[in-house]
């Protein structure tokens, strides 16, 4: 089969308009386009491949705009007083240092009292509680006699009354 015989013979004619120059068609294909979508795609296609030149801007298009839209926008009427934006910021400061001073008195009114009543202290916490002497042993001979028995102790004063008589 042919190319020729798969697309109509309006169809082609459209398209051989359409490659001649797809921006200025004859009525007929005109019409022809409006009913046929493929033939609208094809037109569309070839637009898209024409290369257009640029549409230039007059010169000093670009350097009067900004004077342009100042001109369209409105104007300011009345000057306000700039000094209530201070007096806002100073009534914000004073609402703020008020917040603070409260908070910090209502902080303090919660506190645990500063005495408190506690039970005398024995003498065995007392001596936890002092630091020690430096340079001393931390149990002293007597301690360590103390915690033997009745024999181990008799052992040990016998042992030293040996050392001191075997001296001189």
């Amino acid at each position: 089969m042919s190319e020729a015989r798969l697309i109509p013979d309006t169809c082609q004619t459209a398209l051989a308009a359409i490659e001649a120059d797809p921006l200025t068609l004859s009525p007929e294909v005109q019409t022809h386009i409006r009913t046929c979508a493929a033939c609208a795609e094809a037109r569309v296609q070839w637009l898209a491949l024409e290369e257009v030149p640029f549409a230039l801007a007059p010169a000093g298009y670009f350097e009067n705009l900004p004077g342009r839209i100042q001109r369209k926008l409105p104007t300011r009427t009345t000057q306000r007083p700039r000094f209530g934006r201070w007096i806002w910021a100073a009534a914000a400061v004073l609402l703020m240092t008020g917040v603070g001073i409260t908070g910090f008195w209502l902080g303090r009114a919660n506190q645990q009292p500063l005495v408190e009543a506690t039970l005398p202290r024995t003498p065995s916490d007392v001596q936890e509680l002092l630091p020690e002497a430096p340079f001393q042993d931390a149990e002293d001979a007597m301690a360590q006699l103390s915690s033997l028995s009745k024999a181990e102790a008799e052992a040990v004063l016998n042992r030293m009354d040996n050392a001191k008589t075997a001296k001189p």
